[in-house]
Parts: structure tokens; sequence; C-alpha cells
């Protein structure tokens, strides 16, 4: 970009349509791609870190956003759900910032309800999962690279104290849940990373048939050819358009004298 390289397909990631972004199945990992799934055997897990606990019902838990509160309906998938994740955030002195880090925050009896095994290699406990006795605890133990500033422990106990409000009405106030179904009150109480993720990139440097990167006026870059998913157009994506870009744009820059 700063040598005057175009963007192309930004709408890709932008507009409802298609599994651009995705909720992730897989929790408490950094890589929580959603059907598939990082297991201890494969020869790159120590990239990876974690398998991720793997959700079967969304009843066993509430998102919140980077300062404890609650965002959306946790049981929702669409597009409007990936909005809320973005959405502004309320922290002290009331200024608002736009996204950061989803937290699952869940008890022990989720962990049985579910059958999880909230440890190694299942989840990732440097800076991805969290556990505590208290939830103000917990809440002071969150620290990670994206979560810029501390969670505050009484707006998570407050947060979750209207939630299990909720529960006992049978009916959420804020967001429509259906019938929230249990309660978080039984420690240990734990937050997992849950934020959502790319499942395909569309969008990036606006390139040519030989994947030559051009500019805002469509002329070549000279000798800079952009590949695979950080190359946009041709609506692909995944290993396809990663094997083919790249064999083309190797073959056209062996070309060049």
């Amino acid at each position: 970009l700063a040598i005057g390289a175009s963007l192309g397909g930004t709408a890709n990631q932008t507009t409802e349509g298609g599994v651009a972004i995705t909720k992730t199945l897989h929790i408490g990992t950094r890589h929580g791609y959603r059907n598939l799934k990082w297991l201890p055997e494969s020869p790159l897990f120590n990239r990876v870190g974690a398998s991720g606990l793997t959700v079967e019902d969304w009843q066993n838990l509430i998102l919140v956003n980077m300062a404890g509160q609650r965002f959306w309906n946790e049981l929702d998938e669409s597009y409007d759900f990936f909005a809320a994740c973005l959405g502004s955030v309320v922290l002290d002195g009331g200024k608002a910032r736009a996204g950061g880090p989803i937290w699952a925050i869940f008890d022990s009896d989720a962990v049985k309800r579910e059958k999880w095994v909230p440890a190694p290699p299942n989840v990732d406990p440097n800076g991805y999962f969290f556990s505590g006795d208290t939830l103000a605890e917990l809440a002071g133990k969150i620290v990670n690279p994206y979560q810029k500033r501390p969670m505050r422990p009484s707006a998570l106990q407050e947060t979750v104290a209207r939630y299990n409000s909720f529960v006992d009405a049978g009916k959420d106030a804020d967001f429509k849940r259906p019938t929230p179904k249990y309660k978080i009150q039984t420690p240990p109480f734990y937050a997992a990373w849950s934020t959502p993720i790319l499942h395909d990139t569309l969008a990036g440097l606006r390139v040519n048939a030989k994947y030559q990167v051009v500019d805002r006026h469509a002329q070549v870059i000279p000798r800079l050819y952009c590949a695979g998913e950080s190359a946009s157009g041709f609506a692909m994506h995944g290993l396809a358009k990663c094997l083919v870009s790249g064999y083309i744009a190797g073959r056209e820059a062996a070309l060049e004298a």
C-alpha cells in the first residue's frame, strides 16, 4: 500500500453473504477454526497450542466483550452477531471503542454438561484460557495481547448476576436469547477465547491475470507479485487459489529478465 498498491474485493469481508467470517466452535484456543480441529499428533501442533473445547450447546455459556459485558444473543450465528462483536464497548468514563476479544464465560457445571476437560492440550493457558475460584479472580487473570485494558472484576460480576436473573425469569430481557437455561454459579469459573475467525479471505491486493500487483489506476507495479489469499479477486479462496495463483505468479516472475 505504501508504494501505491490497490486493494480489491474488500466487500467480501463486510457484506452479509457466505462464510467469510464464522463463529468458532472450538473455544479456549487461538486457532479455533470452525470445521477443523487441531490434534496433538499434528506436526504443527506446537504452533497451534491447543485443540479447543468444542461447544455442543451454546446455552452452557455466555459471551462477553473485553469489558466483561454481554453484547448479543449467544445462540445467534448471523452477520448481526459479527457486527455486535465489532461494536462499541462501554468503558470507564463513558468512552466507546470498537472490537476486541470475545470471551466465553462458564462454570464447572457447564464443564460437566459438555463433558469437557479444561486443561492442555484442549486449551491454551498462555493467554487464551483462564480459570478462577471467583468471577472477580477470573476477570483479574485475563491477560492477552489483544485485551488492551484489564477487565473490571465488578463488570463481569454484574454481567453474570444479571444473566442469572434472566434464567430465573425464563426470559433474556437484554438480547432475547431463547429461554436461558443454566446459571453460572458453581466454581471454578472459566474464560475461554471465543473471538470470531476468518473462514476464507477473498480480499487483498488487486492483481491482474498474471498475479502482478496493480495500483489504483490499474497500472502494473513492476516486479511485484501477489499470490494466495493475500491476492484479491477471481471469487476464489482456499488451497485451490493458493496453488494456482502461486504457480502463475512464480512462472511469470521467472520469465522476467
